[in-house]
């Protein structure tokens, strides 16, 4: 492997190194963290120390996927002399199988990953070993790649305004998760059929069933904002791919969200900007720019694998969230003292929707 196939690329540098001395190193230390991680900040104090012990030979690069916004107030509380840099379209996470935090890995000046690991188990003789055993040095210039997003503007679209006011496209891949977006005054849809119909009709993915002969193909769909097809979608939606759905319900564990008095978070406390996505999720925490209720409960279900139900007023309007959802009583908690939401699992009849191709 060779320095040009081992490049970190990311979208955004948020402060450059105030410790390294040189623009060339035979190692780089890729530490990836979250501001909401308590052991990062630790982790960070001490990888700070130890780029001061290497000055010359070791190189730094703290990671994150969060956005420049959240990140940049962060440190101006939490200072650091470390590199600062934002992940490209989270593409070093995935790469290297990044699923807990924090978490490290090491290049030598070749290109070879050579450690990986929790930053606090990298000890100095540890490096003192790696720079024994490398004498190449790279430029931090060509092993770290900066490749800024375009931002886009309503003249400068990445694919045409629908010309109807509503099209549906079949596309070959896309995420299993529904994703949002707006182009100019449509919003669109792209995900499974699963995961379209869920949403639309307010339900989990484990909710939808297909009969044999329904493919769960992934479409794109584009609807006019306050469209009467907008207003009536699954119908519309349902009627071009011509199929139906039966009604039927079954008894099941199910998490129950309630609150005769939410206290919801205004759309102020999170800020991440208008070309930001509106969702955060690692392996433990959700969080969220200006997002409903109705949407947070589907992304719930999806990542708990569960049925959620539950109504509140103004279930339609915008809020800001951070909730844990891997540990159920942390997630208790975090709905329950910050929003004012009760979360409980119980056994329950509810809805199930069986997707069927309509009789020609």
């Amino acid at each position: 492997m060779n320095a040009a196939t081992a490049q970190i690329r990311i979208s955004e540098e948020i402060k450059p190194s105030e410790i390294v001395t040189t623009d060339s190193h035979k190692l780089y230390l890729i530490d990836f963290w979250a501001t909401w991680c308590g052991p990062c900040i630790s982790a960070k104090k001490y990888l700070e120390v130890l780029q001061k012990h290497y000055p010359e030979e070791l190189y730094i690069l703290s990671l994150t996927q969060e956005t420049p916004d959240v990140v940049r107030k962060f440190l101006n509380k939490h200072k650091t002399g470390l590199a600062i840099a934002i992940d490209y379209d989270k593409e070093n996470f995935t790469k290297h199988g990044i699923r807990s935090l924090p978490n490290s890995i090491m290049f030598s000046g070749n290109g070879e990953l050579i450690w990986k690991g929790h930053p606090s188990d990298l000890s100095k003789s540890a490096i003192e070993g790696f720079l024994t055993g490398t004498n190449a040095e790279v430029r931090r210039e060509e092993f770290i790649v900066l490749e800024a997003y375009k931002r886009v503007t309503e003249n400068d679209f990445r694919e045409p305004v629908p010309e109807n006011e509503i099209e549906i496209t079949a596309i070959e891949n896309g995420p299993d998760i529904l994703e949002f977006d707006t182009l100019k005054d449509f919003t669109t849809y792209t995900g499974n059929l699963i995961s379209i119909l869920a949403y639309l009709t307010g339900v989990s993915n484990q909710q939808v069933h297909l009969s044999p002969g329904v493919k769960n193909q992934f479409y794109k769909i584009a609807v006019k904002q306050g469209s009467r097809k907008e207003k009536n979608l699954v119908k519309h939606v349902m009627r071009q791919l011509k199929i139906r759905y039966e009604y039927n319900s079954v008894k099941g564990e199910a998490l129950v969200l309630d609150s005769e008095h939410p206290n919801l978070w205004n759309t102020e406390q999170i800020d991440w900007g208008e070309d930001n996505p509106k969702y955060l999720i690692d392996d433990t925490q959700i969080q969220a720019d200006n997002v409903t209720f109705k949407d947070m409960k589907y992304r719930l279900g999806y990542l708990l694998e569960i049925p959620v139900m539950g109504n509140i007023d103004s279930e339609d309007s915008e809020h800001d969230w951070q909730v844990h959802y891997r540990y159920y009583q942390l997630m208790q908690s975090d709905l329950l003292d910050n929003y004012g939401i009760s979360a409980e699992k119980k056994l329950m009849t509810y809805p199930v929707y069986i997707v069927q191709k309509k009789a020609p």
